[in-house]
């Protein structure tokens, strides 16, 4: 065994240094590689735009409302074939307007937290309907709303935002896998608080923060098998979760964005193979810049975004997941 002095650069001193290596790294590397991908993906996005098409099969699940209900209608038309997947009544009013678009519409009602049923529904509608498409759609709000304390309330985030999307992915995954000269594509939809979020989400965002990550590792292990992974990052929507009595985020109607116009930018991006999908851009870009920063320097600054928190929110400085 190497024996090493335990020396270590003092901790006052490491947000100077971790600065300096940040500044090394995006002025020599991330720009370069940057500027580099531009010459490369130019070209190959004119191409895609010449030779792909829209999937044949498109699965969503938590398609009953907000951003799966946006993207229902915009995938909708004739000789598409629909699979929406939701828990509720609602899910039929969304599956009416698709069949009035042209699409076939079939409607599967699961709750995606419970394994068993999902990954038996999932196969079953494979069988005769070979996903093209599958977007992992369905989620848990950010909010504790069932009276339960909020040092309790992880099981149910975890439950659906992480255990069910990954039960979800995996199981349409090793489909895709059977098949790798069709292959497939998968969109996981994580959220811009996978960067940075009020540390009162933690729950929430921890979820978020982990799907992320997923989607970056199946993206690479998909190449295998041709298939691609997505990854979908929504920063404010104008949703249930952030426009109901709930809502997360105080003030947050004020910059939501529409779930239409986001679905029409997560359809043109998925077909170009974008890895990050996000929208409204400016959200993504505040929340990555904060997250870039050195760990020392974050500890401040999330320090100073929860107070901010605790004296706009109703709900004070209690977390909301």
């Amino acid at each position: 065994m190497l024996n090493v002095i335990p020396v270590t650069v003092p901790g006052y001193a490491q947000p100077l240094v971790e600065a300096c290596t940040a500044w090394l790294v995006t002025t020599f590397f991330s720009i370069p590689v940057s500027f580099f991908r531009i010459f490369i993906e130019a070209p190959i996005d004119v191409w895609r735009s010449l030779s792909s098409s829209d999937p044949d099969v498109v699965l969503i699940t938590g398609a009953n409302s907000g951003i799966g209900a946006s993207l229902a209608e915009t995938y909708a038309k004739p000789d598409v074939t629909l699979g929406l997947l939701a828990r509720d009544e609602r899910l039929e009013l969304i599956a009416e307007k698709c069949r009035d678009k042209g699409a076939n519409v079939i409607t599967i009602s699961c709750d995606i937290a419970n394994k068993e049923d999902l990954a038996g529904a999932l196969i079953e509608f494979d069988e005769s309907n070979p996903i093209d498409l599958l977007i992992a759609n369905a989620g848990q709000a950010g909010v504790t709303d069932d009276g339960s304390a909020w040092e309790d309330s992880w099981q149910g985030i975890m439950d659906v935002n992480l255990k069910g999307t990954i039960n979800t992915v995996m199981t349409v995954f090793k489909l895709m896998e059977e098949r790798p000269h069709i292959g497939g594509q998968i969109a996981i939809t994580s959220s811009v608080a996978a960067w940075h979020a009020p540390p009162q989400l933690c729950y929430y965002s921890a979820t978020k923060a982990a799907l992320t990550s997923l989607g970056r590792d199946l993206r690479y292990i998909g190449r295998n098998y041709n298939i691609k992974v997505n990854v979908i990052a929504p920063g404010l929507i104008g949703t249930r979760m952030t426009l109901g009595e709930r809502k997360p985020y105080p003030f947050s109607s004020w910059f939501t964005a529409s779930p239409k116009n986001l679905a029409n930018i997560i359809r043109w991006n998925l077909f170009e193979d974008n890895f990050v999908i996000t929208w409204p851009y400016h959200q993504f870009l505040v929340d990555l810049a904060i997250s870039s920063l050195p760990p020392r320097v974050l500890d401040s600054v999330q320090w100073l975004i929860g107070g901010a928190w605790s004296v706009v929110s109703p709900a004070e400085d209690k977390p909301l997941t």
